[in-house]
């Protein structure tokens, strides 16, 4: 085969992998049989990306991607994680084999984010099995909460990243930093297209036109605005089947690479499912910053109201010793959002 076209091909079939805030940090160069994956982390500069692992993470549903897409032709993949050369996250080895196609092949165009507020009913049975089966590492565990009193309070948990947000100057400014207002300029740029996050109109107004001012949100809190729209978020979070947390136990760049592509499977088999999925996951990112005391951007009450949301995520996860959680999603049934996020044609080096 010629390896060259054909590893090209694969990486435009598998690009479709999530990012935080759509910044798809990576490039990539092909050598013979040999694809290696560069992370690109001025694409990510949040204080959520915490020593890069939430990029690592996503390079690890990138990296999953492209050993199902592999498939098609029949190739498998040799993956060796964080290889010593700089900003290489993983070097790929395709090989052509008599491999069969994966099951989630089907799955990789599909799978998006969906922010709206799913049907109020409990995540069936059958469908929780489906997803835990979908991890077959070890070192990786799903666990999932439900019931609606449980996912209520835990909805008001996480909805405190808001509060933080809006409270918060370098973590607002990169948010708004990253919003593309339209398609045009979603596809001239990596980052969160507005009608993605589900908004009414009134709200899409306000992020335009007021919310991304700095000036503004210190004037309108001082009116309870980073204190109503928690509770405005904690509803839509709440509207869920239940909350999934992908736990690992290892603090080492290779974990998170591993743990995303875990979740990636998880997320694929969600989409042939018929389940809506969206990562929740800033707060246990933020927890990751605090509990390595690099908290330069974070105020103390910030600190304080992290460590007290950490406690309770802990708490209804049942999270053990050195276990951590990777990502934080919630799950449902809505069918399809609003808009989806554009993924640019890889770019190879």
């Amino acid at each position: 085969m010629n390896e060259s076209v054909d590893i090209r091909r694969i990486v435009r079939e598998a690009i479709n992998a999530p990012s935080g805030d759509n910044a798809q940090p990576w490039r990539f160069r092909v050598d013979g049989q040999v694809l290696t994956i560069f992370n690109v982390s001025e694409n990510d500069r949040s204080l959520y990306n915490f020593r890069q692992r939430g990029s690592y993470f996503a390079h690890g549903a990138l990296v999953e991607n492209i050993c199902i897409a592999a498939s098609t032709y029949g190739c498998t993949c040799e993956v060796t994680p964080f290889p010593d050369t700089p900003n290489v996250t993983a070097k790929v080895r395709i090989v052509k084999t008599d491999a069969t196609p994966d099951p989630l092949l089907g799955a990789l165009p599909l799978r998006t984010t969906n922010r709206k507020a799913y049907e109020r009913r409990e995540l069936e049975q059958g469908h929780r099995n489906e997803l835990e089966s979908a991890i077959t590492s070890e070192d990786v565990q799903l666990r999932f909460v439900r019931g609606p009193d449980v996912l209520k309070a835990l909805a008001s948990t996480l909805s405190i990243n808001e509060r933080i947000l809006m409270e918060n100057r370098d973590i607002h400014d990169f948010l708004f930093e990253m919003i593309r207002w339209t398609p045009e300029e979603e596809r001239e740029r990596t980052g969160l297209y507005l009608m993605t996050m589900e908004f009414p109109p009134p709200v899409r107004f306000m992020m335009q036109y007021v919310l991304r001012h700095w000036w503004a949100v210190r004037a309108l809190n001082f009116l309870g605005l980073s204190r109503i729209i928690p509770k405005q978020s904690a509803q839509g979070y709440a509207e869920s089947a239940a909350f999934g947390a992908i736990i690992i136990r290892g603090r080492e760049d290779s974990d998170f690479l591993a743990a995303g592509r875990a979740f990636e499977r998880v997320w694929l088999t969600a989409t042939l499912a018929g389940i809506s999925l969206q990562p929740v996951t800033a707060l246990p990112y933020l927890w990751q910053r605090v509990r390595a005391h690099e908290t330069a951007s974070l105020s103390a009450k910030h600190i304080r109201l992290i460590e007290e949301a950490h406690s309770k995520i802990a708490q209804n996860f049942r999270l053990q010793g050195e276990e951590h959680i990777a990502m934080l999603f919630r799950v449902g049934y809505d069918g399809k959002p609003s808009a989806t996020s554009y993924k640019h044609d890889p770019r190879f080096i």
